[in-house]
């Protein structure tokens, strides 16, 4: 392949390769906010295929995460799945959620998204525990309900104030984090804790 070696045509190749980029970025936020609203969000109990929940348009965090990953690979953005917690109401519980690999000026980084919450990043509420597949994500499962969680280091934005979930049941308050929702019932990761 001859490449051209005039001023002006490397920089109309370097120039569309910026806008590939900067489209690819585009693309994966739209494709977060595509796989949020075609899903129906129910618990589903299943080895998650993107074909399969493309035609029943139901599922959770899992089915979500793999017809995300299996669209944003056909679009040509790199993805890969992430397993772990994600904190919602008061409490963690198990997610897996997509990352993307997204680069700039000549840099490049994972960056976390979540079509089942619809946050395009996803936000410091999810804190994951391996990447992968099937394989992967069993090995955290019996984790789930027994991890212990400590808290080193806390930095916040300069002029905010930090909430602190507290050391009794009169000051523990859960976090007012606003998700979008179809369906008030099922217990999947987006549902409420039953108390």
């Amino acid at each position: 392949m001859h490449l051209p070696s005039d001023p002006f045509s490397i920089g109309l190749i370097q120039d569309h390769a910026t806008a590939d980029k900067a489209a690819n970025v585009a693309r994966a936020e739209r494709l977060v906010r595509y796989v949020n609203a075609l899903l129906e969000k129910k618990p589903t109990v299943s080895l998650p295929s993107a074909r399969e929940v493309l035609r029943t348009k139901v599922g959770d965090c899992n089915e979500h995460t793999a017809l995300y990953v299996a669209m944003a690979r056909a679009l040509g953005i790199p993805a890969r799945i992430a397993v772990g917690l994600v904190h919602l109401h008061g409490a963690f519980y198990y997610h897996a959620w997509p990352e993307i690999y997204l680069e700039e000026r000549g840099r490049g980084a994972w960056m976390p998204v979540d079509p089942t919450l619809n946050q395009f990043p996803a936000d410091a509420t999810h804190l994951r525990l391996a990447r992968g597949g099937l394989d992967r994500q069993a090995m955290i499962l019996p984790m789930i309900g027994h991890a212990r969680l400590r808290i080193l280091d806390l930095q916040v934005a300069p002029g905010s104030t930090p909430v602190l979930v507290g050391r009794t049941a009169s000051d523990m308050r859960p976090m007012d984090i606003p998700l979008p929702r179809r369906d008030g019932g099922g217990r999947g990761c987006w549902s409420r804790p039953s108390r």
